[in-house]
């Protein structure tokens, strides 16, 4: 079984509190370990989850799930740093919060909501132990060290990633995170502080707080007629009565609030659907569906799948069908995607390009468009693109790999190399980060800017590692 399963693992109830009513947010804890290092080791666990052949890097699904998980972290009562929201490519039922502000959703779980408001719900718990802090306030009675206990926690969930045994052997081995996971499944009491404020997080944010409730009424039914087979998160949290009698009772007591899914809803689960099965087996799951069973996310799922299965003019049929039931970025984005792969090229950058005139801020479309001009071989009008777009986004590490694409392409070597590093360094990979400004140095074809650029980042991200290195040096 993944350790991830039980790092704190979603517990789906949540009750109405008042700020007032929850405890502060441990300042003992952050006596003993500081903020920076907590983000250090949280920046560690995610170098190793996004290099998993299990993360799932797709823009469509993280962009989703990062605007869901910003507009409730917006409505929480208990403000909090940037908090990351990623996928795992995991049909287990289950989500679990990291250190440094990072959460994880299983593509599972997405699948298994029936409407926003239960994925909302999963995602409210989530962040409540994320504002409260529970990480590091669950490892205060450990006799080693704050930071070590929380480097235990580390170890555990990159071994539970890891295809080496000897790494798995290690972390399974280890009395810190033993410890650290006994605790963590153990203890009622954060899981009902996450409860009640992830419950008023989402109520706040205008999902309906029922949804709480029908999703963990739904995966105790499961537990019940599939003995054997009980989902991820009953395995790692048995319910008590006494939760759920006091979360329905805290649910009765609220005004009812009825919640309408996003469009983006349904075809973020189509889009899970058709990357994550086979393409016959998820080509033949969208054919036979109805209309009955929502028509834009069967269009999707169609397009997509019969793309995967080489069915391309069924693909294409599905993608403008898709857009002529719903005016969205996600479906323009699936249109133009079509084109382009079935050989319309210049018909799917004259889409992108209108549908980036009607949603600016939809990042997907803007890596799309940026891509297909390459693919055009107009290097130079993607170079423009991309710098115009970095000015809204200057610190996204997806851009800044196109940027690098883009010298390439024009044989600007040394500033390719630049722009590689400086997503290395977003994506927190420092030694790779060095080896890229390292190559930008040699190329020497970037004028005396561009070099003195390269010497000031290299300077830089290596007196940080000699600072890192040094109090390690003297333990």
């Amino acid at each position: 079984m993944r350790l991830h399963r039980i790092l704190l693992p979603i517990a789906l109830l949540a009750t109405t509190v008042h700020a007032s009513e929850l405890p502060d947010l441990g300042d003992a804890a952050r006596a003993s370990v500081s903020l920076n290092q907590e983000e250090q080791i949280g920046r560690q666990v995610m170098r190793q989850m996004r290099a998993d052949k299990d993360f799932l890097d797709d823009p469509v699904i993280t962009d989703y799930l990062n605007a869901l998980g910003d507009r409730l972290v917006a409505a929480s009562t208990s403000p909090y740093r940037k908090i990351d929201f990623f996928v795992v490519e995991d049909s287990t039922i289950n989500a679990f919060a990291l250190p440094g502000g990072h959460i994880g959703v299983n593509t599972g779980l997405i699948l298994a909501a029936r409407n926003e408001s239960e994925l909302a719900g999963v995602l409210g718990h989530e962040i409540g132990h994320e504002v409260q802090n529970h990480i590091a306030r669950s490892v205060l009675g450990e006799k080693t060290s704050m930071a070590a206990a929380l480097a235990g926690l580390a170890v555990a969930i990159l071994a539970s990633h890891s295809d080496n045994p000897q790494i798995a052997a290690a972390a399974i081995t280890s009395g810190q995170a033993l410890a650290m996971q006994n605790q963590l499944t153990q203890t009622q009491h954060y899981e009902k502080e996450a409860d009640r404020l992830g419950l008023q997080t989402m109520a706040n944010a205008g999902f309906d707080p029922r949804g709480m409730v029908q999703f963990f009424k739904h995966l105790m039914d499961q537990e019940r007629l599939y003995d054997s087979n009980v989902p991820g998160f009953l395995q790692s949290h048995p319910m008590t009565y006494e939760r759920m009698a006091d979360l329905e009772g805290r649910v009765a007591q609220m005004k009812y609030k009825q919640h309408v899914d996003s469009p983006e809803f349904a075809l973020v689960q189509a889009r899970i659907r058709a990357l994550t099965s086979e393409p016959r087996d998820a080509y033949k799951y969208f054919s036979a569906l109805t209309g009955q069973q929502g028509e834009a996310a069967k269009d999707y799922g169609l397009a997509l799948s019969a793309l995967r299965a080489n069915e391309k003019p069924e693909a294409i049929q599905a993608a403008e069908h898709l857009v002529k039931l719903q005016k969205s970025s996600m479906a323009e984005d699936l249109l133009a995607h079509v084109l382009i792969e079935t050989g319309h090229l210049a018909e799917g950058v004259a889409r992108l390009h209108a549908a980036i005139a009607r949603y600016p801020d939809y990042k997907p479309l803007a890596y799309a468009y940026a891509r297909a001009l390459l693919r055009e071989g107009k290097a130079n009008d993607a170079l423009a693109f991309v710098n115009d777009r970095q000015q809204l986004w200057p610190d996204d590490y997806v851009l800044y790999q196109l940027l690098a694409e883009c010298n390439h392409a024009l044989g600007r070597h040394a500033e390719e190399h630049l722009a590689q590093a400086e997503a290395y360094i977003r994506l927190d990979q420092r030694p790779l980060a060095i080896e890229q400004l390292q190559l930008a140095r040699q190329a020497g074809d970037g004028g005396f800017y561009t070099q003195s650029v390269v010497d000031a980042k290299l300077r830089d991200l290596k007196d940080q590692e000699s600072r890192e290195k040094g109090p390690q040096a003297s333990k």
